[in-house]
């Protein structure tokens, strides 16, 4: 039996993994020539620079990555930081603050900033992320039907957290207009909202404390996913063939050597890790509240010190800036949420006008970060046309998680599967993994190979155990 996988990037490379463990041909199939995605890494004039991705956690004892990464019999290719390590400087505007790796040197950080006020925030936040986290891995969202039974399994976890399933995150901050500015910029980059669920704002505050890695690069992570697999890079999946509501192969293109020649690549179960719309015949959905992304890149003739992650919050649009120290060099990410509508349509001068202006704009909040930025030797900048070109869509990050209900199922046809960021909950790798992970089970009790690795739908084991 053979698997076919789209795109090679986190939860395609998870899914495939894991099927190739229970013993399935797999088969990934890739446009580009390297993998991981938006979480993949691309040269340019001899460096090394990040698609999109730039920050790897999830890798602690039992948190979501390690989790997946396990399942997929991957080891990982870093480890985690060691406890208050200096992860990321917030700007504020009455000075910088730090966020160390552990929740208890943020609680001491916190204090120190903000005063004794926020204690009990955090502590709310402690709490949900932990219940959360017991559950996360195996919390189907949509539910399939052949899923209803471990969602049952997981509803006495999940009642505690339904009050703040529906409050806002804003409900449950202090008043300290300091601190909700802080929030805001923290949530805007890990929910692509500044206001989201509440339930899903304890989660994503978390990120620095589930096992945070600096690699040399992020891509390493998709290099680690991809080894051992078929993957036929400069494939373009062109169209999804299906009858009855089965999918039964995937027509290609490739690139290359064998530019322009097709083939149809057939299957008995289909992950998709691209937008499955365009497969079918359909326009890509895109949330009305979706957001692109416009990144300045560069390297810069000096070594940064950490924090290596910065972020400016004294003005919108947050800047978010990633630093790679190599030799006695920087390679830098410079990033702001841009909104889709601003960029649709344009070309020609238009579009060199509105690059040269988001590009000053990008840099200007950058040098407050890291004085130096505009010496960079080399520098150059993506829009969301950009992505549209190279990525295949100008949308990146995720659904903002106003609320859980605004998810598709993960079954397309009832043996092809979505993956990524498209799916709940949809932020970050350790999402994308698991919404593998998740794929990879759905496939195998399609196939009737519940036997094979375990039971595929049976809930793993809890990070770290509910209170």
């Amino acid at each position: 039996m053979r698997a076919v996988v789209v795109g090679a990037g986190i939860g395609g490379l998870v899914a495939a993994q894991v099927l190739k463990r229970a013993g399935l041909e797999v088969v990934v199939l890739e446009a580009h020539t390297y993998p991981g995605g938006l979480a993949g890494s691309f040269h340019h004039r001899g460096f090394r620079f990040e698609a999109g991705a730039t920050l790897l956690t999830g890798l602690a004892p039992g948190a979501p990555l390690a989790l997946a990464l396990e399942a997929a019999g991957v080891e990982p290719p870093v480890r985690p930081l060691p406890e208050g390590f200096p992860l990321l400087q917030v700007l504020l505007p009455r000075g910088p603050l730090v966020r160390p790796v552990g929740r208890e040197a943020e609680r001491e950080a916190q204090v120190d900033f903000f005063g004794k006020g926020v204690l009990p925030f955090w502590a709310w936040q402690r709490d949900r992320a932990e219940r959360l986290l017991a559950l996360a891995p195996r919390l189907p969202w949509p539910p399939e039907p052949e899923e209803a039974p471990l969602l049952l399994r997981t509803l006495p976890g999940l009642l505690p957290l339904l009050p703040d399933l529906l409050a806002r995150a804003s409900r449950r901050a202090p008043e300290d207009p300091a601190f909700r500015l802080f929030l805001e910029a923290q949530l805007r980059i890990t929910a692509q909202t500044e206001d989201p669920y509440a339930l899903y704002a304890a989660l994503g505050l978390d990120l620095p404390h589930l096992g945070a890695a600096l690699p040399p690069y992020v891509g390493l992570l998709a290099e680690a996913l991809a080894g051992g697999l078929e993957v036929r890079y400069k494939a373009r999946a062109v169209r999804l063939l299906h009858r009855e509501g089965r999918a039964h192969g995937v027509e290609v293109v490739y690139g290359g050597r064998r530019r322009g020649e097709r083939e149809v690549v057939a299957g008995e179960v289909f992950v998709l890790n691209v937008p499955p719309e365009p497969l079918l015949g359909l326009p890509e959905r895109v949330p009305g509240d979706g957001w692109g992304a416009f990144v300045v890149y560069g390297v810069l003739p000096f070594r940064a010190s950490p924090p290596y992650y910065r972020q400016n919050a004294r003005e919108r649009p947050f800047a978010f800036l990633s630093l790679r120290p190599e030799g006695e060099r920087t390679l830098f990410s410079l990033s702001l949420h841009t909104p889709l509508a601003l960029w649709a349509g344009l070309e020609g001068e238009d579009y060199r006008r509105a690059k040269a202006r988001w590009q000053a704009k990008a840099l200007a909040l950058g040098e407050a970060l890291l004085p130096g930025l505009r010496e960079a030797i080399l520098l150059f900048a993506a829009t969301p046309l950009t992505y549209r070109r190279f990525a295949g869509r100008a949308w990146v990050g995720g659904i903002p998680q106003t609320h859980p209900f605004r998810f598709p199922r993960v079954r397309l046809l009832r043996n092809a599967f979505r993956v990524g960021e498209g799916v709940f909950p949809g932020q970050g790798i350790p999402a994308a993994a698991l919404s593998g992970l998740r794929a990879a089970r759905l496939a195998l009790a399609y196939l009737g190979l519940g036997g094979v690795l375990g039971n595929p739908l049976a809930p793993g084991p809890s990070y770290p155990p509910a209170p």
